[in-house]
């Protein structure tokens, strides 16, 4: 009476396996190079530090938009605009302040890949995405900065290089001490 279930549980195992064993390594291991490609837009206000924002010294529109990475292994989905949010932070905003720039941001002014999807299948396809979210953000007004996302060993801005990519002339710009105000150059 009870060869039946033993017969019929390890006729399952065996039909399970082969099933197990045909698959690549790569899948098996759940690789997310493959498949998790992101990058990050976050919109920022930007001041000089002990001075208020008026007409004289308006606030100045910034987007930071990252490199194209791909989601390290260790990093669940669900946890990317969180590490992201962390590396900005240590990164980006803290030796801007200690060049007395105040660059402020609202947790929804951070999205991954734009706001449109989540995951991207292939770097060409978050590039191309990343290209055009640069693109639309020229017509929303604001001055437009890459940053260099590494999930490895961070060094503030030595690791994260923010550059401008795209001055509009109609918004301020602050760079430390040198203010470049609309309309000027700089």
């Amino acid at each position: 009476m009870h060869i039946r279930p033993v017969v019929f549980l390890l006729a399952l195992i065996l039909c399970l396996v082969p099933g197990q064993l045909s698959r690549p390594a790569g899948a098996a291991a759940g690789s997310k190079a493959d498949g998790d490609w992101f990058f990050v837009v976050v919109e920022t206000h930007v001041h000089q530090k002990g001075i208020e924002t008026d007409s004289e010294d308006p606030e100045e529109r910034r987007w930071y938009i990252s490199n194209v990475v791909a989601l390290p292994a260790n990093i669940p989905d669900y946890s990317a605009k969180k590490k992201a949010g962390e590396y900005f932070d240590a990164n980006v905003v803290e030796p801007a302040k200690a060049r007395g720039i105040l660059v402020d941001y609202y947790d929804d002014e951070m999205q991954i890949n734009g706001g449109s999807v989540i995951r991207v299948e292939s770097r060409a396809a978050a590039e191309e995405m990343r290209t055009k979210d640069i693109a639309d953000r020229k017509e929303q007004g604001g001055n437009i900065y890459s940053f260099e996302l590494d999930f490895g060993p961070a060094k503030g801005e030595e690791t994260s290089k923010p550059k401008l990519i795209y001055r509009n002339k109609e918004q301020p710009n602050y760079e430390g001490t040198k203010v470049s105000k609309p309309g000027e150059l700089y």
